[in-house]
């Protein structure tokens, strides 16, 4: 009899996951219904969709002996009346054969006992994505049906997934890239996101290589971030920031950073249905492991340059909101900081040493479900006379070809570094993460 049940409200997360609730609010117009091929463009996917379950390893065990005739049918219906198309679903919430007989029964009673997991229910929307392109919808219009979809995670997703093991069973990219200082987020601004694929019945982990280099400098970055639960991160970065024109040309400044970001509320992927964004608070600790190649200028520690502290705490609030509707990712940074080009040069100054509020702000379009091109911008305090400290910005592509890899490609402006060298730096940021 449980069997039969687990069958029964599995049934549901597929054909039922549109069905009568307060978070299930269809198209106001057909402009969805069209972009999706109208009932013949759905049938196309639905009949693609469904042989992708099948065969997915994380989640087929779960669909065996389901009448895969009537729930074809009933997503058919289901998928053209969210839409805004003339269907009407005729078999909301009866028993596994969805053929009218049963106790009918609402969504969230339905799955109450049932096991079903974060991982689980995003194994179902990956799978969408894939029939959805392959029919050559497009990915504005995908994302739209997603959105519709995703608040039903709070009804549908009733447990946690046991051992807690890594699973990768975040959403593509959701977790992300590496920044240079270590927490996830873009390439200069930390996001509220949770770095690494562990949904919250896991963890999951990545690593990163940084290389940015401007007409006169070199910065690499490289190191480690875990995610646990999707609430907690903690990450390692180490900076290696060298010189190649005279008299800088043999710079070699070294710092380590540790990380820890906290999720405080909301979700970037199922909160399609509010304005709530995803927030979360971290503390980067730094500390300077070395300063050379200014030997010849009598330089050996940062605070001979003018900084009061060789380490330093920054401390920010991150927003992030990701509006699938309209494949648009937004995310606006408050940083409380004292740190000079990141503390590179130390930490406060001769003309400050308070920590400062500093904005920082991103944008990402989403063009297709690997991809996102953007753009973001770092403003930075200005404690050192011999730094006139410029703001950060730049331009990315990030390209997610699956959950182990994503590379990133920027094009980024540092301002000018020192008086020593007073000439605005730019030039290109190739980053490579490995996620496990």
């Amino acid at each position: 009899m449980r069997k039969a049940v687990r069958y029964y409200g599995l049934s549901l997360l597929l054909a039922s996951v549109l069905a009568q609730s307060p978070f299930a609010i269809a198209a106001t117009d057909d402009t969805l219904y069209r972009a999706l091929g109208g009932q013949q463009g759905i049938r196309k996917v639905v009949d693609t969709f469904l042989p992708l379950v099948l065969a997915d390893a994380r989640i087929k065990d779960n669909f065996a002996d389901f009448d895969l005739e009537q729930l074809n049918q009933r997503l058919q219906e289901q998928f053209c009346e969210l839409s805004g198309g003339p269907c009407r679903y005729t078999g909301q919430h009866r028993d596994k054969t969805m053929d009218g007989v049963g106790t009918v029964r609402d969504m969230t009673t339905v799955h109450q006992d049932l096991q079903i997991s974060n991982a689980m229910f995003n194994a179902l929307a990956e799978d969408l994505q894939i029939a959805l392109q392959q029919h050559g919808v497009a990915n504005s219009a995908s994302n739209r049906l997603l959105a519709l979809l995703a608040p039903m995670q709070r009804q549908i997703v009733t447990a946690r997934a046991t051992p807690a093991m890594p699973d990768m069973g975040k959403l593509l990219a959701t977790g992300g890239v590496s920044t240079v200082e270590g927490a996830a987020g873009g390439g200069i601004v930390p996001w509220a996101l949770i770095g690494g694929y562990g949904t919250r019945d896991s963890w999951g982990a990545n690593a990163h290589y940084t290389y940015l280099g401007t007409q006169d400098y070199q910065l690499a970055s490289y190191g480690v971030a875990v995610g646990i639960a999707d609430r907690l991160e903690i990450s390692l970065a180490d900076q290696q920031f060298k010189g190649s024109l005279a008299p800088l040309d043999q710079l070699d400044i070294r710092q380590q950073i540790v990380g820890v970001k906290v999720k405080l509320a909301g979700d970037i992927v199922y909160d399609q249905d509010s304005a709530m964004p995803q927030v979360a608070a971290g503390i980067l600790y730094k500390r300077h492991q070395r300063l050379g190649g200014l030997g010849a200028l009598g330089v050996s520690k940062v605070q001979q340059l003018g900084a009061s502290d060789d380490h330093g705490y920054d401390y920010y609030l991150a927003a992030t909101k990701l509006m699938l509707e309209h494949s648009l990712l937004l995310n606006a940074t408050v940083r409380a900081t004292r740190a000079n080009q990141m503390g590179l040069l130390g930490f406060g100054g001769d003309q400050g040493n308070r920590m400062r509020l500093m904005p920082e702000f991103s944008v990402a379009y989403l063009p297709d479900r690997k991809l996102a091109i953007g753009a973001e911008y770092r403003r930075k305090p200005h404690n050192l006379g011999v730094d006139h400290e410029k703001a950060y910005y730049d331009a990315f592509v990030a390209w997610f070809p699956n959950k182990q890899l994503s590379l990133t490609l920027a094009y980024a402006v540092l301002g000018d570094i020192t008086v020593f060298n007073p000439k605005r730096q730019r030039g290109a940021y190739l980053s490579v993460q490995a996620g496990f």
